[in-house]
This record gives C-alpha cells, sequence and structure tokens, in this order.
C-alpha cells in the first residue's frame, strides 16, 4: 500500500537495482573511527563513497567518486578524511570486504513545504558471512529547501502508515550481521564528544547517541534477548532524559514540557516491565531452591512478563511512539530553541558543563547527608539524583576542560556508580514487598482459579527480610569518596 502522501510523486519514480559492497579491516578500524567504505553499482555504474559520522545523525560528510574497479581506490580518497586514518596505520592492504546490500529502490523527487525531498523505497537484504538481514524501508534526503519540511513530512509519513523512524544505517546493521550481533541487546555507546565543541553540538551528538542506542534494542524487544533489551533500552531514554535536563537552560522552548512528559511516558512503559523481569530475576530458581507453593505464583508472574514484553513491543509501534521519536529528532535538530535569542549554544562546552555538573553534585551531597537515617523512599530519590548524574558525568569523561582532570571526572562517575548500584540493590529488595502485595490483590480479584497456598507462598517470601546492611554500608563508603572527591 502506497501511503497518501507519495502517490503523486510516484508517476516520475525510478525503478533500479543497487549493489552496494562496503569494505573494512578484519578488526573494523575504519568503523571504529566513524568512517563507511563503499562501492556502489548502478546499472554499469560503479560509485565510491566514504561517508564520515558527524555529530547529528541525519547529516553525515559525503565523498563520491566514480570508479571503474570493484576494489577500494585509494588514490580516490586522498582528499578526504578517511585518508589521513588509511595513511598513518598503513591499513590499505588490510582492507577487504565486510557485507554486501542488495536492494530494489524506487525513488522520486516530492515536493512538499517548499523544499525537494528525494524518497528512496529499498527492498532487499544485507548479506553478511553470518546470514543474511531483509531490508524493507524508506529513506528520505532533503535536496534543497529548510530541513523542517522534511521532519513534517517523516511525521505525515508516521501517521499515515506502520512505519518506524530508525537511525540505524544498512552500514551499522550490516557491521552487525557480520559480527552476529544483529537483534542482541547492546549497553551504552560513547558519543563522541571534543574539547573544541560547542554546546549545541554537544548536546546533539549526546542526544543523537542516546535515541540510537534506544532505536538499536528497540530491534531486539522481539526476540529471545528482551529482557536486557528492554532494561537497555529503558537506559537510553533515561540518559537521554540526564541530557535534556542538564542542558535545560540551552533547550528550554515550547516543545520542552510536551516531549519531557512523552519521554516519561515511554521511559515508564519500559519500566513497568522491567519491575516485573527483575522481580522475576529475585525469585529463587525453579526446582528445590524454591519454596514449595511458590511454583504457581512464579508461573503467573513469568505469564505476565510475556503480556508485558507484548505490550511493549506493540506499543513501541504505535503512532504515539513513532511520532515521539520524529518529533524528538526534529527537535534535536532543527528545534525552536536554537533560533532562540541565546550565547549558550555557541558557548565552550567546558564553561558551561562543569558548574552545571557541580551544582547538582552539591544537591546531591545535600540529599545523601544523612544516609544512614533516610526511609526507603528518601535513599530511593538519592539513587535516582546518583544514577542521573552518573550519566551526564559519562557523557564527558573524554573531554578535556569539563573538570580539574579526567582521573578526578572518573573518580566522580565511579563513586555515583557505587552509591547507585549498593543503594539499588536496598530498593529492589524493598520494592519487591509492594509488588508481590499488587500481584496478589490483582489475582484475588479475578477470582478464577487462585491458589492460597501460592499466594501464601509469595506473601511469605516476600516479607521475608534479607539483611541490607552491608548494602547500606556499601552506599556510605560511596557518599563518602563522593563528598571527598572535589572534579569541578
Amino acid at each position: 500500500m502506497l501511503l497518501p502522501a507519495l502517490k503523486a510523486a510516484l508517476p516520475g519514480a525510478r525503478r533500479g537495482r543497487i549493489d552496494t559492497t562496503y569494505f573494512d579491516t578484519p578488526d573494523r578500524d575504519l568503523w571504529k573511527r566513524g568512517f563507511i567504505l563503499r562501492i556502489r553499482k548502478t546499472g554499469q555504474s560503479l560509485i565510491q563513497s566514504v561517508k564520515q559520522e558527524t555529530p547529528s545523525a541525519i547529516v553525515r560528510g559525503e565523498w563520491e567518486r566514480e570508479t571503474d574497479c570493484g576494489a577500494p581506490d585509494l588514490a580516490a580518497i586522498r582528499r578526504t578524511p578517511l585518508a589521513h586514518l588509511i595513511h598513518k596505520h598503513r591499513l590499505g592492504a588490510s582492507l577487504r570486504p565486510a557485507f554486501e546490500v542488495h536492494v530494489e529502490r524506487i525513488s522520486f523527487v516530492l515536493g512538499h513545504g517548499g523544499a525537494q525531498i528525494e524518497v528512496a523505497i529499498d527492498q532487499g537484504d544485507i548479506e553478511a558471512a553470518c546470514g543474511k538481514l531483509a531490508v524493507c524501508e524508506l529513506e528520505l534526503e532533503l535536496k534543497r529547501g529548510d530541513q523542517a519540511a522534511l521532519f513534517d513530512l517523516a511525521r505525515t509519513i508516521s501517521s499515515q502508515g506502520p512505519l518506524h523512524l530508525s537511525v540505524i544505517s544498512k552500514a551499522e546493521r550490516g557491521h552487525l550481521l557480520a559480527r552476529g550481533a544483529w537483534g542482541c541487546s547492546a549497553k551504552s555507546s560513547k558519543p563522541r564528544l571534543g574539547a573544541h565543541m560547542t554546546c549545541r553540538q554537544a548536546f546533539q551528538a549526546i542526544c543523537q547517541s542516546c535515541l540510537h542506542d534506544f532505536m538499536l534494542n528497540e530491534a531486539s524487544f522481539g526476540t529471545s534477548d528482551r529482557v536486557e533489551a528492554i532494561h537497555q533500552g529503558r537506559i537510553a531514554i533515561r540518559r537521554l532524559r540526564a541530557a535534556i535536563t542538564l542542558f535545560k537552560p540551552m533547550v528550554f522552548d515550547d516543545a520542552y514540557a510536551r516531549l519531557h512528559d512523552e519521554l516519561k511516558w515511554l521511559a515508564g512503559l519500559l519500566g513497568a516491565a522491567r519491575d516485573l523481569d527483575v522481580l522475576a530475576e529475585r525469585m529463587p530458581a525453579a526446582g528445590d531452591a524454591r519454596p514449595a507453593g511458590l511454583q504457581a505464583f512464579a508461573e503467573r508472574i513469568e505469564a505476565k512478563q510475556r503480556r508485558f514484553h507484548k505490550a511493549v513491543l506493540e506499543t513501541a509501534q504505535e503512532e504515539r511512539a513513532r511520532t515521539l521519536l520524529v518529533d524528538i529528532v526534529a527537535w534535536i535538530e532543527d528545534g525552536q530553541w536554537r533560533r532562540r535569542p541565546s550565547d549558550l549554544p555557541d558557548a565552550a562546552l567546558s564553561s558551561f558543563i562543569g558548574p552545571r555538573l557541580k551544582k547538582r553534585l552539591k544537591s546531591l551531597l545535600r540529599q545523601g547527608g544523612n544516609l544512614g537515617d533516610l526511609g526507603p523512599e528518601a535513599r530511593h530519590r538519592v539513587r535516582i539524583e546518583a544514577k542521573k548524574l552518573r550519566y551526564m558525568g559519562e557523557f564527558f569523561l573524554d573531554v578535556r576542560g569539563v573538570a580539574i582532570s579526567r582521573k578526578l571526572l572518573k573518580r566522580f562517575v565511579q563513586s555515583l556508580g557505587e552509591l547507585q548500584t549498593a543503594l539499588g540493590e536496598m530498593h529492589d529488595e524493598e520494592a519487591k514487598v509492594p509488588l508481590v502485595e499488587a500481584e496478589v490483590q490483582s489475582w484475588r480479584e479475578e477470582g478464577n482459579g487462585f491458589d492460597e497456598a501460592a499466594i501464601s507462598a509469595a506473601e511469605q517470601w516476600a516479607a521475608a527480610k534479607v539483611d541490607t546492611s552491608a548494602e547500606l554500608k556499601n552506599a556510605k563508603r560511596a557518599y563518602l569518596k563522593l563528598a571527598k572527591t572535589k572534579p569541578f
């Protein structure tokens, strides 16, 4: 089915087959440094392309040259940034095919909002040593005009059909497939930041890194690795929210509150599934270690896990979530905040971030000053603040000038992690009681075959006190280390 927004331009569409070979070293030296080298065959034409990552996920540096050979032409890349990398590390002789992409493409240019946008619809597959991966996607490329029109068209298309925005390129999917890692959960990636960056550039790079991590894990929500993928996807959204909070003085505009609330909604969806996964992980294993009577309750929790995982997968594909991703990318790249009269976007990164982190550290130290006397809710708030601050600090570990020294910043992040982990263990233990109580109440209200023995066993397991004094001691130790660290 062709989407209404595209129908008018279809009669002038071009059709053709595109075969592309991507090259890299066995250690993926190009990909690790943000480069792509490929040779694309369209008809009888061969085009060699070099692409380079930029802080934007929708804009990349690109250099193209015609070639008459199916192997990399090193002379043709002489005037690209890749030439220095290949020469410095003598990589020329190590380049070899990494994977191939074969697609049938329908492409046309569409006028929208005063802009000219090329639309390409690709169907085919990615081939690597580890197997094949189907490709079915629609690409939009701004040829002329304002990029606001590009995002408006993406939003319109997303509302008309089940199309889902992704910044995971064919190149990245190919590299993951070649490693046997496609469909697996992925931990947080590091944004490519530098001391030379402005606040605007750093904010965009961080947000795009978080969105990339979410979308990469979202692709695994329906796989056997879904428990960890949901966990890592939730972390990606939390890191994104932490970045938006950190840069709030610069990016606050009319869209800020709405996007903040929508991201909170998405985090809540993932959080509900994650809470249930944690509860299941804490239950005694099946067999001798599981008390008699607890098996039926465990099976009920497992069934509910499956429902929650399905809900996460389905909701992520619904229009609300699809539109949110388009809106957040549009806001990051071209939001109203970029046109507000302010010196902050072009300010030096180090002059802005250090004071912001220092202010949040002081607030955290005030909240956790009497950690041993705090109740569960207050300790949980300290944990949340420590987690946010750790995410914020991690973004800048490799950026000179943000802290007095990288060593102190690393120690700062490490202490935050230790504090978060210790308090997290205590919270997970405390949280199992209300989670079990809610599930028991739900089971009773259903009134169809609930098992009193199973309920009793679950209540006894949840109520059993686990000694968390060691975790509290670890939390206090981490707090003292954090208080002594003076990174800013």
